[in-house]
């Protein structure tokens, strides 16, 4: 699959541009499909997509430039962003502060450098195809991930995470390998994936094939029993009625409620007034110490990592010393940045993901045929990754789909502003996407 992305590329570019470009695009596949996999593979891709779009903004640095001078609104909240986060590690004494410094920034340092290559160098044809990759590597690991979740509930064997040297991070929900919060963000977007292959005009065994896979990602997330997932999607089934108003939109509406519903009935039999099931009285103290802290510290906040110091209250002390390092934190994603950076990083970082939502949604006004398909599946992907900071503090594989969700918007928005019309021929076989 990765070959037709190569040999898709543009044969009247010289061969250090054809090289670059098939760089640019198979680095960029790679990054799109990583969060199915693991953490470890999202920093392998992240780091490959940067160091290849590094390379191109050395050979293409005016480029790089036009194309954020036409988006300095965006690349100025980054810059203050990151400084912010350098004079809040400073003012706090945090060991390695350049380092803690680029640990918090490196998913805004990758968008700056990676958009204007992806968006140059990756044409519509190209991207096409890497839509058709991330679903076909979509579609083998929702079969990985079912005949785990199988074999744990059925034989309460974990023989798949044994093959990937892995260990299971929950007892109850057969997540794969990461906890089931993160993995349902990837459910979801998968599902988002898998559900415009079904609405385009694609051969008869595609979209059985995408509609089976539904029906895995439906099953795994349901038996997830995550509330925020189910959550998001009542919002996300709202949204597509206000996006794609008609019988498809509605049907979805339905599709979607019904699954959240029968997602709450499971948590609700899997749990039911159990003592493991009072997380949300775990949230609420949370949310309490977390305010607390941020008060303590208002302006630039504690620094990287704040939370893993906050003296937490006794009601608590069972839960926390449960978590490991990794997972010590609020539990909020924008709280979270509150309690590192203070009142400057905290709304900044709040001004900043309005602002990609506000960039999603313009390319969605501008765009035409497919392409209002595909700018709609970044505005329910931005709905998906909202809801879930409510409850969570990103790892990397929501990083990652934040990452492609901006870069995705970004990609759009060059080709609108630039009148491409390369990929009408690329995309025809996709026409009557509503």
């Amino acid at each position: 699959m990765l070959d037709q992305v190569v040999n898709r590329m543009n044969n009247t570019a010289s061969p250090p541009s054809r090289f670059m470009s098939a760089a640019i695009g198979v680095v960029f596949a790679l990054f799109v499909a990583s969060p199915l996999i693991n953490v470890g593979p999202v920093n392998v891709a992240a780091f490959l997509l940067l160091l290849a779009s590094l390379l191109w903004l050395t050979q293409n640095p005016k480029l790089w430039w036009d194309f954020w001078r036409l988006r300095m609104p965006l690349l100025l909240l980054v810059i203050c962003l990151t400084l912010i986060f350098l004079s809040s590690n400073y003012e706090n004494n945090i060991s390695g502060p350049l380092f803690a410094t680029f640990s918090q920034s490196r998913w805004f340092i990758l968008i700056v450098v990676a958009a204007p290559a992806v968006a140059v160098q990756v044409n519509m044809g190209v991207g096409r195809h890497i839509v058709v990759f991330t679903r076909v590597i979509l579609l083998f690991f929702a079969l990985i991930y079912a005949v785990d979740a199988a074999l744990y509930l059925g034989l309460d064997s974990s023989v798949i995470l044994e093959i990937f040297t892995e260990q299971r991070s929950d007892p109850l929900r057969p997540s794969w390998v990461f906890n089931p919060h993160p993995f349902s963000r990837t459910l979801i977007a998968g599902l988002l994936l898998l559900i415009s292959g079904c609405v385009i005009g694609q051969p008869l065994p595609q979209r059985v094939a995408y509609a089976f896979g539904i029906f895995l990602l439906s099953t795994l997330l349901i038996i997830g029993a995550v509330r925020t997932a189910f959550a998001a999607l009542f919002i996300i089934c709202i949204a597509s009625l206000i996006i794609y108003w008609g019988k498809r939109a509605a049907l979805m509406f339905l599709s979607g409620a019904l699954l959240a519903m029968a997602g709450f009935a499971f948590r609700d039999y899997l749990f039911g007034s159990s003592l493991y099931d009072q997380s949300l009285e775990y949230r609420l103290v949370l949310l309490q110490d977390g305010v607390h802290a941020f008060l303590d510290r208002p302006w630039l906040g504690g620094g990287y990592q704040a939370s893993r110091t906050i003296s937490w209250s006794p009601a608590l002390q069972h839960f926390v010393n449960a978590q490991t390092l990794v997972t010590t934190n609020t539990h909020i994603q924008w709280l979270e940045m509150y309690v590192s950076y203070g009142t400057l990083g905290g709304t900044l970082f709040i001004v900043f993901w309005a602002t990609t939502g506000s960039l999603a949604i313009r390319t969605y006004r501008q765009s035409l045929g497919p392409f209002k398909l595909l700018s709609s599946l970044l505005i329910l992907n931005w709905l998906n990754l909202t809801v879930a900071g409510f409850t969570t503090v990103f790892r990397e594989t929501e990083w990652a789909l934040w990452v492609t969700t901006i870069l995705g918007a970004l990609w759009l928005a060059h080709r609108q502003h630039n009148g491409l019309e390369e990929s009408k021929p690329a995309l025809a076989q996709d026409a009557g996407t509503k």
